[in-house]
C-alpha cells in the first residue's frame, strides 16, 4: 500500500523539480537567448535534453551530499513529515522566485532547509556545511574573474580571429555551432548539479531510488525549463547587459566548467549565480564596475542570494517546532 506521506513528498519533490528547471537550467541558455543565436523554444529543448543527460551520468555525487551526508540518511529515514517541511518550504521560496523572476539559488535553498532539519534533530554535519559556503563564496567570484579577464584580453584577439575569416556567412555557422555546443554543456553541468537540490532528501529518505531519482527527477526538471524557463533566460540574457555570440560562448564554457567541476566534488553550487556573475564580468569589462553595480537586477540578486540560504533554514525549523 503506498504511503500517502511519502507520496506527498514524492510529488511534491517533482514540483520542485520542475521549478528548478525554470529558475536554474533555463540559465544555462540565458547567454545564447540574449546573443540571437536561439529562439527560447529552441534554447529549452537543448536544455531538457542534456539536463537528463546530466543528472542520468553525472547526478549522484551531489545527490549523496544533500540526501546523505549534510545531515545523515538516519535523520531523514526517521522525520517523513520532517523531508516534507524541507521540500514545501524549498518549494515556496522557489515559486516567489520565478514569480519575481529572479535567478535565486536553489542551492542555497537546499541546503539551508536541510541544515534547519538537521539543527532541529541536533545531526547536521556543520563541517560539510562550512564547506559548502565555501564553494558557494569561490565559485561566483572564480567565474566574475575569468570573465572580466577573459572579456580585456582574450575576447579583443578571438574578434580579430573570427574577423579574419573570409566568409560573414561562415563566421556565424562557426559562432552558432559554438553557442549551441557550449549551451549544451552548461545544461548537462545544470543536471548533473541543480537536480540534487530538489531530490536528493527525498532520495535519502527512501522515497525514490538513487537511479530512479535521478531520471525522474532530470526528466521534470527538463519540462520545467520547456514550460517555465522563458522569463528567467530573458533577465540573464537581456537585462543584465546585452552579449554577444562569442561572449555568450565565453559565458557558457566557464560557468559549465565550474558548476561540472563542483559535481565532481559532490559540491552543490549555485547554477544561477555562476551564470549571472560571469555576465556581470563581462559587463563590468565593456560598461565598467559601476553601471554594472547600479543594474537593479544586480543589486536585487546580491540582497537575496545570502538571505535564501538562512530564510529556508528559519522556515524549516520554524515549522518543525510547530508540527
Amino acid at each position: 500500500m503506498i504511503n500517502p506521506l511519502a507520496a506527498t513528498t514524492g510529488i511534491a519533490s517533482l514540483v520542485l523539480a520542475l521549478n528548478i528547471g525554470a529558475n536554474n537550467s533555463a540559465a544555462a541558455m540565458g547567454p545564447a537567448y540574449g546573443a540571437g543565436v536561439h529562439s527560447r523554444r529552441e534554447a529549452a529543448t537543448l536544455i531538457a535534453v542534456f539536463c537528463i543527460a546530466g543528472a542520468v551520468f553525472a547526478g549522484h555525487r551531489v545527490m549523496a551530499t544533500i540526501g546523505q551526508e549534510l545531515i545523515g540518511r538516519e535523520t531523514l529515514t526517521a522525520s517523513p513529515s520532517g523531508v516534507l517541511i524541507v521540500v514545501v518550504s524549498m518549494l515556496g521560496l522557489l515559486v516567489l522566485a520565478n514569480l519575481l523572476r529572479i535567478p535565486i539559488s536553489t542551492s542555497h535553498i537546499a541546503v539551508g532547509a536541510v541544515v534547519g532539519l538537521g539543527l532541529f534533530y541536533g545531526s547536521a554535519n556543520l563541517r560539510l556545511a562550512v564547506s559548502v559556503i565555501g564553494w558557494w563564496i569561490i565559485t561566483p567570484l572564480v567565474a566574475l574573474s575569468v570573465s572580466y579577464l577573459l572579456a580585456r584580453f582574450l575576447y579583443p584577439r578571438m574578434i580579430l580571429w573570427i574577423g579574419a575569416l573570409r566568409s560573414e556567412d561562415k563566421a556565424r555557422r562557426v559562432l552558432a555551432w559554438s553557442v549551441t555546443l557550449s549551451g549544451c554543456w552548461m545544461a548537462f553541468s545544470a543536471g548533473s548539479n541543480n537536480l540534487a537540490n530538489a531530490m536528493g532528501p527525498v532520495v535519502g529518505a527512501g522515497v525514490f531510488s538513487l537511479t530512479s531519482g535521478a531520471l525522474i527527477g532530470g526528466v521534470t526538471m527538463a519540462f520545467g525549463a520547456l514550460l517555465l524557463g522563458g522569463r528567467l533566460m530573458t533577465t540573464v540574457g537581456k537585462e543584465i547587459t546585452s552579449i554577444c555570440p562569442l561572449c555568450a560562448v565565453l559565458v557558457q564554457v566557464i560557468s559549465a566548467s565550474i558548476v561540472f567541476a563542483a559535481s565532481r566534488f559532490g559540491m552543490p553550487v549555485s547554477l544561477a549565480e555562476i551564470v549571472t556573475c560571469s555576465v556581470i564580468g563581462f559587463s563590468c569589462a565593456a560598461t565598467g564596475l559601476r553601471e554594472t553595480a547600479g543594474n537593479h537586477h544586480v543589486r536585487r540578486m546580491l540582497v537575496l542570494w545570502p538571505a535564501a540560504p538562512v530564510t529556508a533554514g528559519a522556515i524549516t525549523f520554524g515549522l518543525l517546532a510547530l508540527a
